[in-house]
């Protein structure tokens, strides 16, 4: 049942605690959604040789030079050859990294009727101060480039020049300018910008898909587009391939960026994947929280019970925390006595020189007398025992003051009496009850 502001429930939780959870759980939805489409971490501050770079060897400036003359740019991260392919596209490897994926996508080229390929020729060391740049380049090994172009063209090799160069092109009257080239040996390449030293750009016909392979990537690289007519060149390469329209297709996952289509792994991928993880906390504390009951919560139970034995209980724990039982045990043993002298007139001469042995030596007399099943000095000899000592134990105290108390009784009221009462039994006689005298 709610209160007039509605702010409390009968249930596991309050609805505005509920409320709380979920406005939470949306938030951290929305928020992880805005991540993934505005601030892809996998993307953000790289610095290799990818079309998200904005380092020497990365070559971000082209996908922009090229998106500014209106041709369509698609950086793809997923099936990268089919979206070519269906949109009669030109699909772009630049640079790929040499790893099994990378590979395996070279492997499906021929699944679309036009590529470009870019032989990767750099490797760079990020820089610490801004991980966007570089800080040191380094040539990679000739022999890891030429496996890339091996998939393509097994006869192939990767040559470094370190001479002028006198380019010839068949396709159009733009040259390259570029130190100390990495260039193609091949009898399989059909050149189209060569010199003697090699080639630069060629083609393939490789499963009647046409495979054009750029050798040298610092014509297109940010470093390198603005060097003489690179960028012309850069432009040149893509328009003769596209032809009749189409986009450019740069396929990103030969640098590692993946995006799946399939909404599900979507969802448990990073970022969207925390937003799930805190819907199922929110979800596992709900069920949590709901599971140890059902309907609304009991009424606390009151601090403290009504009635003498809980009264009796909390003196005796007091008393047992305080640590003074051997005090409490000696008075309590004078109580009983006193208690004694008042029902059986314990004679005056006795109490007023306080004769302990003429007490006691008394004391049996009348236990005998009254048929009880103990004496008195077994009585005060567990009382004794249990008071010797620096520190009394608990469990002795009790056993000695518990039998004090049952051999009182039975002074009282005769040994077949409820120990635990004061009531006589059925068939007791009058000195049972209480009264002092001789047995006949």
């Amino acid at each position: 049942m709610s209160d007039a502001g509605g702010d409390r429930s009968d249930g596991a939780f309050s609805f505005r605690v509920v409320g709380l959870l979920v406005g939470v759980g949306l938030l951290s939805f929305v928020a992880a959604a805005l991540v993934g489409i505005y601030a892809d971490p996998q993307t953000e501050g790289t610095s290799d040789s990818n079309a998200y770079s904005y380092s020497a060897i990365g070559h971000k400036a082209w996908t922009e030079i090229l998106e500014e003359l209106g041709i369509p740019v698609v950086l793809s991260r997923n099936e990268s050859a089919a979206k070519a392919y269906n949109g009669d596209g030109l699909l772009v490897l630049a640079q790929p990294n040499g790893d099994d994926a990378a590979l395996a996508t070279l492997d499906q080229i021929t699944e679309t009727d036009r590529v470009l390929v870019v032989l990767p020729k750099w490797r760079g060391l990020p820089d610490f101060q801004n991980r966007r740049w570089v800080a040191t380049l380094r040539l990679l090994d000739r022999l890891a480039v030429e496996k890339l172009l091996q998939v393509i063209d097994e006869g192939a090799e990767i040559v470094r020049s370190h001479n002028e160069q006198d380019w010839r092109t068949i396709a159009w009257d733009i040259r390259p300018s570029l130190t100390e080239p990495q260039l193609i040996k091949s009898d399989g390449i059909s050149p189209i910008v060569h010199s003697d030293a090699g080639v630069l750009l060629g083609e393939y016909n490789w499963a009647g898909t046409s495979v054009w392979v750029l050798s040298d990537p610092d014509v297109i690289s940010n470093s390198g587009i603005d060097e003489g007519d690179n960028a012309a060149f850069a432009v040149a390469m893509v328009d003769a391939l596209l032809q009749g329209g189409g986009a450019v297709i740069f396929d990103e996952t030969i640098h590692g960026f993946t995006l799946s289509p399939d909404l599900w792994q979507a969802l448990f991928s990073f970022p969207l994947n925390l937003a799930i993880l805190q819907s199922l906390l929110a979800v596992a504390v709900l069920v949590g929280a709901a599971a140890g009951r059902f309907g609304a919560p009991l009424p606390p139970r009151p601090r403290l019970e009504a009635g003498k034995q809980v009264l009796i209980a909390n003196t005796a724990s007091l008393f047992e925390y305080a640590g003074n039982l051997a005090d409490i045990l000696r008075r309590y043993h004078e109580a009983s006595l006193r208690d004694l002298a008042r029902h059986l007139h314990i004679p005056r001469e006795i109490t007023l020189h306080h004769d302990d042995r003429a007490l006691m030596h008394w004391l049996n007399q009348v236990g005998d007398a009254r048929g009880t099943t103990q004496r008195y000095s077994e009585v005060n000899a567990e009382l004794a025992a249990a008071l010797r000592g620096p520190r009394t134990a608990t469990t002795q105290a009790l056993r000695a003051a518990l039998r004090l108390y049952r051999w009182k009784q039975e002074m009282i009221h005769g040994h077949r009496a409820d120990p635990d009462g004061l009531r006589p039994g059925p068939g007791t006689g009058a000195q049972d009850r209480g009264r002092t005298g001789r047995r006949a």
